[in-house]
């Protein structure tokens, strides 16, 4: 059935408006994937005071003294104990730079926020120590298992 021509001009009508919503779901579909794929940019949050910096502070020294006691992040079959540590040390590092951004220590020239800066950055290095102290210990444990394995292997004990 042939279509009637004075309906034509609503017919455009109703198609561009239907064209313009298609546009907008589909702007918003690509902008949402690429927000996700490439990130957003952190949201500048208000600045803290320096007692709730000291607090943040105190919070990441308390976490990187807890771990400290735990086993080296090679551990001595290395795979699991590692990977938990790297997504650990991953987690961590976004709080210290969540935490060095809300307190603004980088430009603060204050004496408190120096020290609280400076205690930051021997929070940083104790993680660094951790990570080669760990990779040391693995090293030594892999060596040492290596050793029994060959040791094991010549005296033929299963």
């Amino acid at each position: 059935m042939p279509r009637d021509p004075a309906l034509k001009p609503f017919r455009i009508a109703v198609y561009c408006i239907y064209g313009a919503f298609c546009a907008v779901l589909f702007f918003q579909l690509v902008r949402s994937v690429v927000a996700d794929l490439y990130g957003r940019k952190a949201q500048t949050a208000a600045e803290q005071t320096p007692t709730a910096c000291l607090d943040d502070v105190e919070r990441l020294y308390a976490q990187i003294s807890a771990r400290a006691v735990q086993p080296a992040p090679g551990g001595l079959e290395g795979g699991a104990l590692a990977r938990e540590w790297d997504a650990w040390s991953r987690r961590w590092d976004d709080d210290l730079d969540r935490v060095s951004q809300r307190c603004r220590l980088v430009s603060d020239n204050e004496a408190a926020s120096r020290a609280i800066a400076d205690a930051l950055d021997g929070i940083e290095e104790l993680r660094r120590r951790l990570s080669q102290s760990g990779a040391d210990a693995a090293e030594e444990a892999r060596r040492v298992k290596d050793a029994l394995a060959q040791a094991r292997k010549e005296l033929k004990v299963h």
